[in-house]
């Protein structure tokens, strides 16, 4: 492979050394703050892990609300979003569409400790009622991606079933989130974090089992444990009185799927 290589957290601490004076040349007095993001951030990343870093301005050029550029380096992806302050909060730490992943936002400080510091101490209020509020509108993509496993469960479709099944549970899992107020760290632990999850369907754990360990072949079993998962789901949702169905098909009324 040459253009995926490993490299040391201390290759990317010089990646990072070299990035500084670029995002202060590009930015000026227009940069408020540069933090380091992800695996790097939490002394983590391993060999191909990337690197993602963040660079928050006064204003964002273009009337853009973020923007970002993404470059192989000597096999080594090299990630910077820019954005505000203001911007971040509202759609990373304040329980935005993508707040499910935000457990691996704590910020590494390289330009501005201060502000970092109160980016990661951020707390959102009324933490239960937004995050059941993101878990109700996320509830349709699980509607729609459970019907298509059923649908190929039905017709026998074993070579589509492995793509459509992992396409559910990631939908499935990302509603976790949002109902146990929990995002998850990294990609690569949201079945190991929603296994520890308490607010989740009974037969949950049998079907993360199903992927892991590849059980397609028993089309009977599976399509019960699916239903199952789907219904507890279901009864979770009711039990905390949130509304999942809406019989009006009138568009000028609300509905209840977010499209922000």
């Amino acid at each position: 492979m040459r253009g995926l290589k490993k490299h040391t957290h201390e290759d990317r601490a010089r990646v990072i050394g070299e990035m500084v004076q670029l995002v202060k040349k590009k930015f000026g007095d227009n940069l408020i703050a540069l933090a380091a993001q992800a695996s790097f951030a939490r002394n983590e990343d391993s060999g191909y892990s990337d690197l993602e870093m963040i660079a928050f301005v006064k204003e964002m050029p273009g009337g853009k609300s973020w923007d970002g550029m993404g470059r192989i380096v000597d096999g080594l992806m090299v990630e910077l979003v820019w954005t505000t302050r203001e911007h971040y909060l509202k759609e990373t730490k304040d329980v935005g569409k993508y707040w499910f992943i935000s457990g691996s936002d704590t910020l590494l400080p390289i330009i501005n400790d201060e502000l970092i510091a109160e980016l990661n101490s951020f707390k959102p209020e009324d933490l239960k009622a937004k995050c059941l509020k993101r878990a109700v509108e996320r509830w349709y993509e699980v509607h729609e991606s459970t019907a298509k496993v059923l649908n190929a469960i039905d017709r026998e479709n074993r070579e589509g079933l492995p793509l459509l099944l992992f396409d559910m549970a990631l939908h499935m899992l990302v509603v976790l989130s949002f109902l146990n107020q929990t995002p998850y760290v990294t990609f690569a632990r949201f079945v190991e974090q929603a296994r520890e999850f308490q607010i989740k369907p009974e037969r949950m754990d049998e079907l993360l089992d199903v992927l892991v360990l590849a059980r397609y072949s028993d089309l009977a079993r599976l399509r019960e444990t699916v239903t199952r998962v789907f219904s507890g789901f279901e009864e979770i949702f009711e039990r905390g009185g949130c509304r999942i169905y809406d019989d009006n098909l009138d568009p000028d009324v609300p509905g209840l799927r977010g499209f922000d």
